[in-house]
């Protein structure tokens, strides 16, 4: 192999690690470690429910959690939301969902890692499809929370129906 073919594929390699290492720098880490499952709540629905709005998180029924953390205790929330999805509209545009924790307050945290609206639970392809979403809380201290997941569509979604879908909690022991 000629040094000039040895310099060229050094360059190339070096440059493939350096376009990782920026877009690595731009991604935000998020972890969290349990040691056991104290309680988990199943629930889930069989009927269709439609996102009305544009731009606004909706609520999606049934799929809300009550959960207790223990006075003197800290827990953190494994949650995960599976669905069959319909998302019609304008081609790059899609439906987004997230998890969130509501305190006793009214505060809304959504759970990590946190995406806001980047998150694509699915787009306009025309077909029903299952997809899924699993998501964790920080640490919350002893008090009541309610755990939900909401749906949005984003601008030129025309339609997002879910259907068949299931939401599990587990309150884990950190």
């Amino acid at each position: 192999m000629s040094r000039l073919v040895k310099v060229a594929s050094a360059a190339v390699a070096l440059s493939g690690v350096l376009a990782l290492t920026v877009t690595a720098a731009q991604a935000v880490a998020s972890s969290q470690t349990g040691t056991q499952t104290s309680a988990q709540y199943f629930t889930g629905e069989s009927g269709p429910w439609t996102a009305q709005t544009i731009g606004a998180w909706g609520n999606i029924p049934t799929a809300s959690v009550n959960i207790t953390v223990p006075t003197g205790t800290t827990r953190f929330v494994d949650a995960r939301f599976t669905a069959e999805s319909v998302c019609a509209g304008t081609a790059g545009a899609w439906c987004s969902a997230r998890i969130v924790v509501v305190n006793s307050a009214g505060t809304t945290t959504e759970l990590q890692p946190v995406a806001g609206t980047d998150y694509k639970f699915d787009s306009p392809d025309g077909a029903e499809e299952a997809h899924a979403l699993e998501r964790f809380s920080p640490s919350l201290g002893p008090g009541t929370y309610t755990v939900r997941v909401q749906a949005l569509r984003i601008s030129g979604i025309s339609q997002f129906i879910l259907d068949d879908y299931a939401f599990t909690v587990g309150l884990v022991e950190p």
